[in-house]
């Protein structure tokens, strides 16, 4: 099991106290002038998807996966956590984040999230000490006229090293398109790594993992009430594989 170093779980234990001390502001901060327009609330809710496939990696294993959310947003800032567990037995992949977004403007946002993955078959999790990874990801989401988004996300600390112990700092940059085709809206996606020298992304050091084709719409069940679903097309040229998946959020 890889052992986090001590200037980790520093780092850790810090984006921690920092998420509490910002959730505590915005607590406070409800009340005050923002300039950003947007208004402070909670928002949570579970996925269901029949694979966790996560930027043309199947993480899940053979078995669906259940994926609960909470965050809270107050004018430029959301905190929040998100987890992946599949349902099947004897399942890896399991997975519980933490992050942080600010969004200076509607079209960027900056995310610092701490990606970590417990092994259940372990007595104790040991979370302040292993199986973190700190990821810093810039989002561009396109203007009105062309929305074209890129995002490009880098490895800043964490298990994501190369054979020599050193940090490899592995780079995955996403383009992504969406169209709206009348009672669903599409989505193309285009993700590459570069830097993956210790096989963070499963590969020799760069290529295209996440190409495909993303579909979804919603169900109207009630008339309050309708049921988001979608569907997605994946294909990774790196390791030569594809999945299709289905799912749905409540």
């Amino acid at each position: 099991m890889i052992k986090i170093p001590k200037i980790l779980n520093l780092r850790i234990k810090n984006l921690l106290i920092l998420s509490c001390l910002l959730l505590s502001f915005a607590g406070f901060s409800q009340d005050l002038e923002i300039e950003n327009t947007k208004t402070s609330n909670w928002d949570l809710g579970a996925s269901f998807q029949s694979r966790y496939i996560w930027r043309g990696i199947n993480l899940g294993g053979n078995s669906a996966s259940i994926q609960p959310s909470i965050s809270y947003s107050t004018g430029i800032f959301t905190i929040g956590a998100w987890g992946a567990y599949s349902v099947g037995s004897n399942q890896l992949g399991q997975e519980a984040d933490l992050y942080i977004t600010i969004s200076p403007l509607d079209f960027l946002s900056f995310t610092v999230t701490d990606y970590f993955f417990p092994n259940d078959r372990l007595p104790d999790n040991e979370y302040f000490h292993q199986g973190h990874v700190l990821e810093i990801m810039a989002s561009f989401s396109g203007f009105e006229k062309f929305p074209l988004g890129i995002s490009v996300a880098t490895n800043i600390v964490g298990a994501d090293k190369t054979e020599d112990g050193d940090q490899a700092f592995s780079t995955y940059v996403e383009a992504s398109y969406p169209i709206n085709a009348g009672f669903v809206d599409l989505r193309l996606f285009a993700g590459a790594v570069f830097g993956d020298k210790g096989g963070y992304y499963q590969t020799d050091g760069s290529g295209f993992i996440n190409l495909g084709l993303g579909v979804s719409k919603s169900i109207q069940i009630t008339e309050k009430w309708s049921l988001p679903v979608d569907a997605a097309l994946i294909f990774n040229p790196d390791s030569e594989n594809i999945f299709i998946t289905f799912g749905f959020t409540i």
